[in-house]
C-alpha cells in the first residue's frame, strides 16, 4: 500500500487526516512509465486519477489556426502535482494528451472508486474537491498563457 506520507505531498489532499488519507492510499495503485511514454490521449475517457511522485509530464493540447495545426505543451506537471482530473468531473472526457519527459513514477486512483469515496465521506469530498477546483483553475491559466504565446509565435511568422 502507498504510504499515507506521500499522499500527504499533494495538494489535492491538503487538509486531510491520516485516517482520511489511509482510506484513500487504499485505492492507489503505482506505474513507472518511460521517457515519451503517453499516459494517455485527449478525448478519450478519463478513468484515472494520476499522482506524479517522480519525474515530469507534459500537458498537450492539439490546436489549429486556419493552416497551422499544432501540439503545444500548455503545462508541465511535476513531482507532487496531479494530472488526470477530468476522472473527477462529468462528463469524464480527457482535456489534453500526457506525455512523459523522461521517466516517470506515477501513483493511479480509479476515479470511479475515488468519487465513491468522496461521496460516503463528505469531509474527504468536501477538502478534496475544493483543492481540484483551485488546480483547475490554476491549470486554466496556465494554458490561457501558453496559447497566447503560441498564436503570438504564429503571428510573427
Amino acid at each position: 500500500m502507498v504510504s499515507t506520507e506521500i499522499l500527504k505531498s499533494f495538494s489535492l489532499f491538503s487538509g486531510l487526516s491520516q485516517t482520511e488519507l489511509e482510506g484513500i492510499a487504499k485505492l492507489c495503485r503505482e506505474r513507472i512509465y518511460e521517457n515519451g511514454s503517453v499516459i494517455f490521449t485527449i478525448g478519450g475517457w478519463a478513468t484515472d486519477v494520476y499522482l506524479l511522485k517522480t519525474g515530469k509530464v507534459d500537458i498537450q493540447i492539439e490546436f489549429k489556426i486556419y493552416d497551422y495545426e499544432m501540439m503545444t505543451t500548455v503545462y508541465t506537471v511535476g513531482e507532487g502535482e496531479i494530472f488526470g482530473w477530468s476522472a473527477l468531473v462529468p462528463p469524464h472526457r480527457l482535456t489534453a494528451s500526457a506525455r512523459c519527459e523522461g521517466k516517470a513514477d506515477v501513483l493511479m486512483i480509479n476515479g470511479k472508486e475515488l468519487m465513491e469515496l468522496l461521496e460516503k465521506d463528505r469531509n474527504i469530498g468536501y477538502v478534496v474537491m475544493k483543492n481540484l477546483s483551485g488546480l483547475i483553475s490554476s491549470r486554466l491559466a496556465s494554458t490561457t498563457i501558453a496559447l497566447r504565446h503560441e498564436i503570438q509565435k504564429l503571428i510573427k511568422k
